[in-house]
């Protein structure tokens, strides 16, 4: 993929243009034996771009490492092109080493999208922020980095730096819809991805960046970015599944769908990935009912917690909300939910409240048994619900 010169990275009050990179990224390519595999191990964004611009067709293999993750061996294979090697989040298991090439993971990058000055609010060395980068040095746009302190510091950042598209999941827009500090703010891009985007945040975020076009993202380290959908519904068309979107082809199998990914490490010899993510058929639309991984067995019923997370969600005094499940001697297992109450709400009773509002809209199995109110709910490096 080509850079553009316009491109510029921000950070704090340090602004790197593109002349610049492109010059330690020379320095680096320098440095660096053709064919070697180089380690970027819990590298800044700074140093990643350096190795965007001066290794891809150079190294052999490029592994972004990030904070926290052991880097497992992965097996040597012949390629053609760089490997730049992302880490799987480790949500079901030990992070699993995954191999693409720059364009696979460029596949949702827009380069005649136009300059735009984009945020950065997730981990660079992961598939999110990634992409954010990748997009940035392929329109020429500006980046801006946000990704320390609280939500209002990380706003504040991002409206001084004059953030006008931003990507995050969406418990992290959720959080920015809490921070009080969304009046006014003229995004005119927005993206979602990481996680399910359900109907309730789309029309809220609708209706605080009218201006904005919205678009959630299905992508994961395995896959790569694999398709968008930005008319405004959650899930997406069941066209899908025919009409490959932008070649990206589709299966659902036993109700799971697959991704087309030949490029990637774990793909079978169709070239498929499972994505573990259950998929329910209603008229036009594949909805996400939850991860296969994360099922939870309530007395003998199959319950996905993202489910009960989109009802618990549409109760007026709730922010966002985790459901998990814990052991149970006589049901097998039990739902617990913990609740992140919208801002100024009081709390004496809301407890007993959630329970009656799930009761009455959801079967006795999906009703969490305990319901718990926190002042914030546990986030991971990456913006996702924490569900350990």
């Amino acid at each position: 993929m080509e850079f553009r010169g316009s491109f510029a990275y921000v950070d704090g009050d340090t602004l790197h243009g593109f002349d610049e990179i492109q010059s330690r990224a020379s320095e680096l390519k320098a440095t660096t034996t053709a064919g070697s595999t180089l380690k970027l191990l819990g590298g800044t964004t700074l140093e990643l771009l350096e190795a965007i611009v001066g290794l891809d067709g150079h190294s052999g293999t490029v592994m972004l490492v990030p904070h926290g993750v052991q880097p497992s061996k992965l097996a040597d294979a012949p390629s053609p092109a760089t490997r730049w090697v992302l880490f799987t989040s480790g949500s079901t298991g030990e992070p699993k080493p995954v191999a693409h090439t720059l364009a696979s993971l460029a596949r949702g990058v827009r380069e005649l999208d136009g300059e735009r000055v984009w945020g950065l609010v997730y981990d660079p060395l992961r598939l999110a922020g990634l992409t954010v980068v990748l997009q940035a040095l392929a329109s020429g746009s500006r980046l801006v980095e946000a990704r320390a302190g609280s939500i209002v510091d990380r706003v504040d950042a991002l409206r001084t730096g004059g953030v006008t598209a931003l990507s995050a999941t969406p418990t992290l827009w959720r959080q920015i819809l809490q921070s009080g500090r969304t009046e006014g703010w003229a995004l005119d891009r927005i993206t979602l991805g990481g996680e399910v985007s359900d109907q309730l945040l789309l029309d809220s975020l609708a209706a605080a960046f009218p201006a904005a076009r919205i678009t959630h993202v299905f992508a994961a380290s395995e896959t790569g970015v694999a398709f968008s959908v930005g008319d405004g519904r959650e899930g997406f068309p069941t066209r899908y599944l025919t009409e490959p979107p932008r070649g990206i082809e589709l299966d659902v199998r036993d109700g799971v769908l697959w991704v087309r990914s030949p490029e990637s490490a774990l793909a079978g010899p169709d070239g498929f990935v499972s994505t573990e993510d259950v998929i329910e058929i209603r008229d036009d639309r594949a909805l996400f009912a939850g991860r296969l991984s994360g099922m939870a067995n309530v007395g003998g019923t199959k319950v996905f917690p993202e489910q009960v997370e989109r009802v618990i969600r549409q109760h007026p005094a709730v922010a966002d909300v985790v459901v998990t499940a814990k052991k149970n001697p006589f049901s097998g297992q039990i739902l617990v939910a913990q609740v992140e109450p919208t801002r100024g709400v009081a709390t004496d009773t809301l407890a007993k409240d959630l329970r009656s509002w799930a009761a009455e809209r959801l079967s006795t199995p999906m009703v969490p048994a305990q319901f718990t109110i926190v002042a914030e709910l546990p986030r991971s490096d990456a913006g996702k619900a924490t569900r350990a």
